[in-house]
């Protein structure tokens, strides 16, 4: 394989690619891979055989002796499912070439079906992505969202007389980096692992407000109270048609903001996809507790694929 360093006209081949596929995770976003320093961008190397996409990159320093001593990490390969097989091959055979050991990060579930015992595979829940039927988060009907049906009712009696749901504009810029700022001192979920993020996510909501005043591919929207921003949420809607939300930040300080964004969300952007992604909750037990209160009906399983003869991860 030949592989070149990526750059960013090659996401339109990644979009080809990723289309004839069910593949349910963020990996193939342009945000998730520039903006998230693990990814390491500058490294990142494409290989393109005509009828696969192999991305490869080595991560940044601060990952590297917690994930993988220096060598290339590989995300699934892009390709049609009766490639799957081959594609593993292949990959197996460059790593040996390159005197390294394989590593193949979020593979989904399917792919480890159709690979069997050939390989040995990590799973780590923490990172599993939360699946939501659009129709379940954008009519909330039941009894199990009773109490989300509640707070959004008691938010709009509350605020929505000096409220309004819109799309961001680049002149909100400031007053979301505001509700940014506030949330961090603010947030709901206050485990230290957390606050060591602060900084890579703030430059990746740096790069997503870019790529939403540049780019007809990302969304976002903004809850407006009295002129303040006390909401935020952007997405994009992938090729292989599952709408992911990217960011999602409220001001706990107006009740019910959370139930409000999500659903106010959906119903403006979702209603057509095949799922609603809310990504992982990294482990984070108020997390996984606001994400499961959703009720998801499953989720985007991520293994690491290596070789059985490799000792690392």
């Amino acid at each position: 394989m030949r592989f070149v360093k990526i750059s960013d006209k090659d996401f339109e081949r990644i979009a080809q690619l990723q289309k004839k596929t069910e593949y349910d995770g963020s990996e193939y976003s342009m945000l998730y891979l520039k903006g998230w320093d693990f990814f390491n961008y500058q490294s990142m190397e494409i290989c393109d055989t005509g009828d696969t996409v192999f991305l490869r990159f080595q991560p940044h320093d601060r990952f590297k002796e917690d994930v993988h001593d220096g060598s290339f990490i590989y995300l699934p390969p892009l390709t049609e499912v009766e490639n799957i097989e081959k594609a593993y091959a292949a990959i197996k055979e460059q790593c040996e070439t390159d005197g390294e050991d394989m590593y193949v990060m979020s593979t989904p579930k399917t792919y480890v079906d159709i690979l069997g015992d050939k390989y040995t595979y990590l799973h780590n829940e923490d990172y599993d992505e939360y699946l939501y039927l659009p129709q379940d988060l954008i009519t909330l009907s039941g009894k199990k969202y009773h109490s989300k049906r509640n707070h959004i009712k008691n938010f709009e009696k509350r605020y929505m007389s000096d409220c309004v749901f819109r799309s961001y504009e680049k002149s909100d810029r400031e007053k979301v980096f505001a509700l940014i700022n506030g949330w961090e001192e603010s947030k709901e979920f206050d485990e230290e692992e957390f606050d060591g993020m602060a900084n890579d996510e703030l430059n990746v909501i740096d790069l997503a407000l870019k790529l939403v005043e540049n780019s007809d591919e990302y969304f976002a929207d903004v809850v407006e109270y009295q002129n303040k921003i006390i909401g935020f949420s952007l997405g994009e809607i992938t090729p292989s048609d599952v709408g992911i939300t990217h960011i999602e930040k409220g001001d706990v300080n107006y009740e019910g903001i959370y139930p409000y964004l999500c659903n106010a969300f959906a119903k403006k952007h979702f209603a057509n996809v095949r799922f609603i992604n809310r990504q992982e909750d990294m482990g984070l037990e108020g997390l996984r507790k606001s994400k499961r209160s959703y009720h998801p009906i499953g989720f985007c399983e991520k293994y690491a694929v290596k070789n059985h003869e490799c000792n690392q991860f």
